[in-house]
């Protein structure tokens, strides 16, 4: 039975490659020979001689198996979203903005000053001496900022749990 379908099948590969060079198919097409393999063999279990020849009866047989497969294969591709890079360093400046958003909401109670140096110390990750050099402010100035700040923060924190 093995034999009888090797046979078959090489009597029918240019058939197959035929059917998927007039579908239009430039990728997968090794994926898309085995299908067409399959459908052979599931069209020489089906054939029934006295309703017609075998090629006619095998060529409609594979051509419809590849349509469907390829029906399949767009829906998919159709469902799978395959973003560009320029999609992922849009997402990546929306992260970060939607970020810096969500730890403000938790210091909305602090003075901008405050507000400020949470940002440039927690989430840049500058120093008191940086800030101040940025900010054109002296050492000190931030310094009390930063108290100020993490006690207010440490005060709702402890309200939090009574």
């Amino acid at each position: 039975m093995d034999l009888e379908f090797e046979q078959l099948a090489s009597k029918y590969s240019n058939m197959i490659y035929s059917i998927i060079h007039t579908l239009h198919i430039y990728k997968n097409q090794d994926d898309f020979y085995q299908i067409g393999l399959i459908a052979l063999w599931d069209a020489s279990k089906n054939f029934k001689p006295e309703k017609g020849k075998f090629s006619t009866y095998a060529y409609s047989f594979i051509k419809g198996r590849i349509l469907c497969a390829l029906k399949k294969e767009k829906q998919y591709d159709d469902q799978c979203f395959y973003p560009s890079e320029e999609y992922w360093n849009l997402l990546t400046v929306e992260t970060e903005l939607l970020e810096k958003e969500t730890l403000l909401s938790h210091f909305r109670h602090l003075t901008d000053r405050e507000q400020k140096w949470v940002l440039q110390h927690f989430y840049v990750g500058l120093s008191n001496r940086e800030i101040a050099r940025i900010e054109n402010r002296k050492l000190a100035t931030v310094r009390s900022c930063e108290r100020r700040a993490l006690q207010k923060l440490r005060r709702d924190d402890a309200h939090a749990f009574i």
